[in-house]
Order: structure tokens, then sequence, then C-alpha cells
């Protein structure tokens, strides 16, 4: 089995264990080396796609979402995808809930039921 094969977990502590152990097993990628395997990994991800695209923000938004990214060790640009995901997901189960509401208020018989089980 190569190292391309093994999973962190594959290893012993030991090779964990120092730096120089560490290095006995693995490589250190630097520079353009470390960008083409980052833009490798980025392709085999395939449905986590993403795309690139020119958005124009406040500065003081970037500067504030930089500086949240840094607090939480996370990438800033991370940080704004994550923050749009949950508010559209938030907006999809508001839109639910509505729809719910709607739904129940065009159901007589139950609007019925209700009636009777609150009056008791």
């Amino acid at each position: 089995m190569s190292n391309k094969d093994k999973d962190y977990e594959d290893y012993p502590d030991e090779v964990y264990a120092s730096e120089a152990e560490f290095l006995k097993h693995f490589r250190v990628l630097e520079g353009d080396e470390l960008s083409q395997h980052k833009l490798r990994i980025a392709k085999a991800i395939g449905s986590q796609k993403k795309s690139r695209v020119t958005i124009y923000f406040d500065n003081r938004i970037i500067n504030r979402f930089k500086e949240i990214a840094k607090e939480r060790d996370v990438g800033y640009q991370t940080l704004i995808n994550e923050t749009l995901l949950s508010v559209l997901d938030y907006e999809t189960s508001s839109e639910n809930e509505k729809d719910l509401k709607e739904e129940i208020l065009k159901d007589k018989k139950f609007l019925k039921l209700l009636k009777t089980a609150l009056s008791t």
C-alpha cells in the first residue's frame, strides 16, 4: 500500500509524535507544488463545486468577515459562503413554515377540531 492509499489513521501514533518522525513519512508541499495540489483536491471534490464570480462588497463587510474568520481560524471567503448558505437555509425553512401555516388555515376540518379542543 502506497502513502497515497493510506489514511492518516493508518499510521502509528509515533509518526505524529515529532516533526522529524513525521518528515520521514511525509514531505512538506510548498509554493507552486502546494498550489497545484490544492487545485487537484478542489477539482476532485465533485459534489462541492464552486463557481468563480466577481462581486463587490463594502470594505467594512469584508473587513468584518476577515476579523471573524481570523477568530474562527477559517478563510473569510469560506465564512461568507457559510453565512450565505445559512441565510438561504433559514429562508427556505421560513417559507416552509409559512406554507404549513397557510395549509392549516385552509383546512376547515382541522380548524373545527382545534376549536372544539380549545373550548373544552
